[in-house]
């Protein structure tokens, strides 16, 4: 697995679920990973200005233009040559430039840029995780869905050591930058970059997605519809480190969540959130 970005090891993750989700997690030993054509998030996959200009040769265009200005002094005969040396690669760069990817390389006169990274969104699949010390209400509300739901708690050391890679698949691990597309830069320089950043819109989830790809994978194809993702197989004594219960779960719910964990063979403590916590009035 590919570690990308600055992240460390200990850095606790939180995975909320609804009951459903955990007791198949639990039963398979799967973790499964979304392809992100599926996800809500249109921007996902989205390009910056910049990135946009290196990758249809505009900057490259761009460089011909400022190479080929006349100077304000006439130049001798060694920089004329200099100037056509540099003038003619960057001709010779545009007129045979290529799009790399994680899927092989295609040249620009067989398929559009905007094409190329626009199929990313479908050959690439996520597993999302929220970096947190504490618990998030947003999170709990939004990806747990109701009382009856659980946070699968590890780290990305742990995260690591309990996914079974796939020989076939690419599994790389990395924190999302949340910028404003239009505004700034990719802060991330990587095959996968446009799936690194995020809108800041999303910011609140201080995500970091597990990713895999399958590098043979015809990246220009249709992918079939009914293949949503891919699974991987996890150890889930290695993987899950606590199971929190929702804060306002009734008991039944917290008991059967604790049955159901120790049924499975999974050891790690099965908790109430601390947002179950009451309020302090005196010390």
């Amino acid at each position: 697995m590919e570690v990308v970005g600055k992240i460390e090891s200990c850095t606790e993750l939180q995975r909320y679920i609804d009951f459903a989700k955990y007791v198949d997690m639990l039963d398979t030993s799967n973790l499964f990973l979304s392809r992100v054509s599926c996800f809500e998030d249109q921007l996902e996959g989205g390009l910056t200005p910049s990135y946009i200009m290196v990758s249809n040769g505009m900057a490259n265009l761009l460089s011909q233009i400022v190479c080929s200005m006349p100077s304000a002094t006439k130049p001798t005969p060694e920089e004329v040559e200099k100037q056509t040396i540099q003038r003619r690669k960057l001709e010779d760069e545009y007129e045979n430039r290529t799009y790399n990817t994680v899927f092989g390389s295609f040249k620009h006169d067989e398929v559009e840029y905007e094409t190329v990274f626009k199929q990313h969104r479908h050959w690439v699949d996520v597993s999302c995780w929220h970096a947190n010390k504490s618990e998030s209400m947003a999170m709990w509300k939004i990806y747990g869905g109701s009382t009856n739901s659980v946070c699968v708690v590890t780290d990305v050391e742990h995260l690591k050591n309990a996914v079974i890679c796939l020989p076939e698949y690419n599994l790389v691990l990395s924190p999302v930058h949340y910028i404003s597309h239009d505004d700034e830069p990719f802060k991330e320089y990587h095959g996968l970059a446009p799936l690194m950043h995020k809108s800041d819109f999303y910011a609140f989830e201080n995500e970091v997605r597990l990713m895999a790809y399958k590098p043979s994978a015809k990246l220009l194809s249709t992918r079939p519809e009914g293949d949503r993702g891919t699974i991987v197989k996890v150890n889930l004594n290695t993987l899950v480190r606590e199971v929190r219960v929702a804060h306002d779960a009734p008991e039944w719910f917290f008991q059967l969540v604790d049955s159901v964990t120790k049924k499975f063979g999974v050891g790690a403590p099965v908790v109430r959130s601390k947002m179950r916590k009451l309020p302090m009035f005196s010390l």
